[in-house]
């Protein structure tokens, strides 16, 4: 069936494509930064362990927008093997994110919310292309 918006087939699009990705991960990435926020500054949760909770929880809100507006779930892999490989690219770009998150507010000082959207610029690169090049 593909992917279509308003009757508009773009599933061979790959700037429509992109352009839906990264909206979906801007919005994926306002509820993380705001979770983080949240954990960190309301809860008194480390902000290590506030990353890491808020990217879980964006990272369930990416996938199953992902799979509606940008990619076809299910074309290279089954759906049950898929998530696992979904679950494992997140995995490496959340551990890429609290080394960055450690480097930029524990080494260099960066202010929280400076240093998580640094953060999360350089993971969504890591997390388009290894979902692109190797899941769907």
């Amino acid at each position: 069936m593909g992917k279509q918006i308003f009757g508009y087939d773009y599933s061979n699009n790959e700037k429509v494509k992109l352009f839906f990705y990264l909206m979906v991960g801007g919005t994926a990435a306002l509820i993380e930064w705001s979770l983080v926020y949240i954990f960190t500054e309301k809860c008194g949760i480390n902000y290590l362990i506030s990353t890491a909770l808020a990217y879980f929880c964006s990272t369930v809100c990416h996938y199953f927008a992902t799979n509606a507006l940008v990619f076809e779930s299910g074309k290279r892999y089954a759906k049950g093997k898929e998530f696992p490989l979904v679950l494992f690219v997140s995995t490496i770009g959340l551990l890429s994110h609290v080394l960055l998150m450690r480097i930029f507010v524990g080494g260099f000082g960066i202010e929280l919310i400076p240093g998580k959207i640094l953060a999360t610029v350089l993971v969504t690169v890591w997390n388009y292309l290894a979902r692109k090049k190797w899941i769907y």
